[in-house]
This record gives C-alpha cells, structure tokens and sequence, in this order.
C-alpha cells in the first residue's frame, strides 16, 4: 500500500468516474485501475462497485474510504508543518465566506492578502453557514469566515469583528430617528431565503417567525442574494434589515433610506473559522491581520449592543 494508492481511490470516489480520477491524477485509466485493483487485492476488500453507473462506493469500502482520508489529510498537515518550518509559504488555501459578507468584506483585504502570498493558490468560495461548518469538518476547507458562534467541538474560532445591524426602511412612513425592534413595520418585512444565517438573526432580532406568518398578507418575498433583496424591498416600498458593510455599497439615495437601531444595537460577531487540525497559522494570523486592519476604521463602535447568533 502507498499513498498514490490512497489518493486514486479517493480521485474515484470524487468522480464517481475511473475516467474523469485518471484524468484528475495526470495518469492513464489502466495504470489507475490497476494500481486500484492491487490495493483491493492487497486489503482482500472491494472498494467500488464498478457495475453501477456512475461508480458506487461498497459498504466495507465505505469504511476504508474514511479512514484514507483522514490519512491524506494528516500527510498535507505535514507538508504544511515542514512548509511552515522552512519558511516556505506555496501550496492552496481554500476559503469559504457567507454571502451576506463576501460582496463587502472580500474587496477590503483579498487583493492585498493575494499579493502577500505570491506561491500560494487562493480559492474563495460563497457558501451558506451550514455549508462551510460541513466542507470544514470535511477538510475541503481550510477556513470559513462567517458569523460566530458555532460552538462545535471540532472546529477553532478566531473573533475578527463585531458588525452592527440597518434598517433599510423604504416604506412611506421612513423615519431617520433610531428603531427598537418592535417598533419595526412586519408586514412589509422582506427576507433572505433559508439557508442564510442573517435570516435567522433577523428572526432573534425581531422576534419574527409568528409575526411575519401572520402579517404578510398576500406577498412574501424570500431572496438567495443581498441585491435581490434590496432591490424588491425598494420596490414594494417594504423594509428589510442589512449588516452594516452593506452600507458602504449604497448610492445616496439608498443611504437615506438607512435607520439605525436604539441601544442595545443588534449586532453579529464575524470571525474566522478553522478545524482544530487546520496548521497554516502563518496565513491564517496574516488573514486576520489584514482583515481587522481594513474593517476597524469602517464600523463604529457601540458601548451597548447585542450579539445575535447565527444558529
């Protein structure tokens, strides 16, 4: 057994295909195959069940999938501990950032963080809370930035920032004086599918899971996107709530429309996210670094707030 064996095995599973894993590994499907074919020997257990289309998994071969990948994933932490060493910072570092964030925060510090690393392949993805936690404990993640906390056992958080919560009000009766959450006109209320961790916050805010049921009438208007969600919030002259880097995206006349909450102010902590395992410190404190140091300036302090949680 070797690790060229694991690492096709896993290829297959990936690709549910002995084609598209050769292709993947830059080797022929026979010298694949074969190499797979000599593991299974080698074990006395099938692995794949190569009569299905596409290629599925055998239940003995379920068990041994998991534990290769926990091998795999131990020998690029130790790659990454000897790069880390010898002062070697190549390799790929996967991101993964919720929506609500990605348009406002990446602009701030991706460009400068790329250009800090120069060997180091950058991947950036926008995924909902639930994926990244999932990707992270899988290990298809290196970090996640998202709101905290999770609180699961397996995974560190790193707290960056605590970012106030908007009113984006476009009903006829806008007013620039500041809001409780009671006070908020539910019946006009626009959200963000589910999925989205803000539209759980926006429910803790507002109290709003019977209230919105209740009030809606006959328009209920659920976006996958933050610029879907302004957009039809303007056009049904509705109201809907907004972090507070959002603001930054607004014209003028979007700004206008902008209210701001009473003390306690609702406000969602963001921070980074890591397995436990995760080794790449160097890249993971200078990602911290240039985020705090570009988010600081922006977002104004509050001496009364509430942290709303994102599960």
């Amino acid at each position: 057994m070797n690790i060229q064996q694991y690492q096709y095995v896993l290829a297959v599973v990936n690709s549910k295909n002995f084609e598209l894993a050769a292709e993947k590994c830059f080797v022929t499907q026979s010298t694949l195959s074969t190499m797979i074919n000599k593991f299974e020997n080698e074990i006395g257990i099938k692995i794949f069940n190569r009569k299905t289309k596409p290629v599925t998994v055998t239940k003995e071969g379920e068990k041994i999938i998991e534990r290769l990948q926990i091998i795999v994933n131990e020998i690029d932490l130790l790659t990454n501990v000897i790069q880390e060493i010898k002062g070697e910072m190549i390799g790929t570092l996967k991101i993964g950032i919720i929506p609500t964030l990605a348009p406002y925060l990446l602009p701030l510090f991706i460009t400068d963080f790329v250009e800090r690393f120069p060997k180091v392949t950058i991947s950036v993805r926008e995924l909902n809370t639930s994926q990244i936690q999932e990707q992270l404990l899988k290990r298809n993640l290196d970090i996640g930035i998202l709101a905290l906390p999770l609180k699961h056992k397996e995974l560190t958080e790193y707290p960056l920032f605590e970012e106030p919560f908007l009113i984006y009000d476009c009903t006829d009766e806008h007013t620039k004086s500041k809001v409780s959450p009671p006070d908020l006109k539910f019946s006009k209320m626009c959200l963000l599918e589910e999925g989205h961790c803000l539209r759980t916050q926006v429910y803790d805010i507002c109290e709003l899971s019977a209230k919105y049921m209740k009030t809606h009438g006959n328009f209920k208007f659920e976006s996958g996107s933050m610029e879907s969600l302004i957009r039809i919030t303007e056009s049904r002259k509705g109201i809907t709530i907004l972090p507070f880097l959002a603001n930054s995206m607004l014209n003028h006349t979007e700004k206008s429309r902008i209210t701001e909450f009473k003390a306690p102010v609702p406000v969602r902590s963001i921070g980074l996210v890591t397995h436990n395992f995760f080794v790449k410190k160097v890249l993971c404190e200078e990602l911290t670094r240039l985020i705090q140091t570009s988010v600081t300036p922006l977002i104004p302090k509050k001496e009364q707030f509430k942290i709303v949680k994102p599960i």
